[in-house]
């Protein structure tokens, strides 16, 4: 009395590898999202043991006008930085006006250490650098405002609220801004 409705050995046979093929390709799917996730925490980990990092800029921020009194041809304020040290020359700088973003290529940049302990590239604690942007390209005549915001390597960026006096006269200085 055969009985062809059942299972024979070779479909039971069939239906295991199956099952065995199936849980094969959800274990590696297990496996490769926990090596991912446990590489994220070690990247997360490595990334949280470096100390903040803030760079403040030093009293204010001080605006020379060009030779014809129209506009703004370079901004020159002094920087610290609060925690671990970064690369002077790694730090960006970029304007906001009303007009656009203007980024400080750096080749308008010009660095002065006015207190430098370490004898390094590296604005440490303790140090002090006087930066100057030439900022003619962005065109900030009178009464224009804008934020200066500072870009360290790492850490939060710094955003410095600035105005253009109304009166401007040639070659002279003026204070558009105060960090603090």
């Amino acid at each position: 009395m055969a009985d062809n409705d059942g299972f024979s050995g070779l479909e039971a046979a069939i239906v295991l590898i199956a099952f065995v093929v199936v849980a094969a390709v959800f274990s590696f799917v297990i496996l490769g999202a926990g090596f991912s996730s446990s590489s994220k925490v070690e990247e997360v980990v490595r990334d949280g043991g470096r100390s903040p990092t803030a760079v403040m800029v030093m009293g204010s921020v001080v605006g020379q006008v060009d030779n014809s009194g129209s506009c703004l041809k370079r901004v020159l304020f002094s920087c610290e930085v609060i925690g671990e040290a970064i690369p002077a020359s790694g730090i960006r700088y970029t304007l906001l006006t009303s007009e656009g973003i203007y980024d400080v290529p750096p080749s308008d940049v010009k660095l002065s250490w006015l207190t430098e302990m370490e004898g390094d590239t590296l604005l440490s604690e303790d140090e002090i650098v006087q930066v100057e942007l030439s900022i003619t390209p962005a065109a900030l005549s009178s009464g224009a405002e804008f934020t200066l915001t500072i870009h360290p390597p790492w850490g939060s960026p710094l955003n410095v609220r600035c105005g253009v006096p109304e009166t401007l006269v040639a070659n002279n200085y003026h204070e558009v801004g105060f960090g603090g």
